[in-house]
């Protein structure tokens, strides 16, 4: 009984924090890191790239671009953040990225990266409302849509677990798992409408 109601509060929660999804554009700023002319270029380039070779350097300039935003400073603490990540301790990843988020608000990998860990500790309502900001900042943020799209399939949300899916597997379509993740929500949605 206790178990139910554990797992029942994650799920309001979470689904509370999805309400905040639509509300998120008003907090971007007007200039974020999705104004980088670089990523336009780069987001162009991966949807048509013809290897996962070519993918993956793509990506991976994205990512460099999206990680480097900020500067040195917010450079390091990501990293840090990382690193505890990879030590599974996080609660001091939490620390490190709420003090990011706070000299940084409009650091949409920070935020990306808060969600993760919001997500691996099972909290999926904050992993939510991080998903939703960082979504605000960089909508093109595959990552957070992956995110996002594992979440709602957790929380039996299979249409929406779709869409998020979707979203992210367009704009980047050399993602091996997110297209495992809708194979598998297509074949578990036989009968339903998807």
């Amino acid at each position: 009984m206790i178990k139910r109601l554990a797992l029942f509060s994650r799920i309001m929660l979470a689904l509370g924090a999805l309400l905040l999804i639509p509300l998120a554009p008003s907090i971007a700023s007007a200039k974020s890191i999705a104004d980088d002319p670089r990523l336009e270029r780069l987001f162009e380039e991966l949807k048509t790239a013809e290897s996962p070779l070519e993918a993956d350097r793509l990506s991976g300039q994205i990512d460099e671009i999206w990680r480097s935003a900020k500067g040195e400073t917010a450079e390091l603490l990501l990293s840090r953040a990382d690193d505890a990540i990879g030590n599974k301790d996080y609660s001091l990843a939490i620390d490190v990225l709420d003090q990011l988020i706070a000299m940084e608000p409009e650091f949409a990998e920070a935020w990306n990266r808060r969600a993760t860990v919001f997500y691996l500790s099972d909290d999926y309502g904050r992993s939510l409302a991080d998903i939703a900001v960082t979504l605000a900042l960089e909508p093109r943020h595959y990552g957070a849509l992956t995110g996002l799209g594992l979440i709602l399939e957790e929380l039996g949300e299979d249409k929406k677990a779709y869409e998020a899916l979707h979203r992210s597997i367009v704009l980047n379509p050399y993602q091996d798992n997110v297209k495992k993740e809708l194979e598998t929500l297509e074949t578990s949605a036989i009968g339903q409408t998807i």
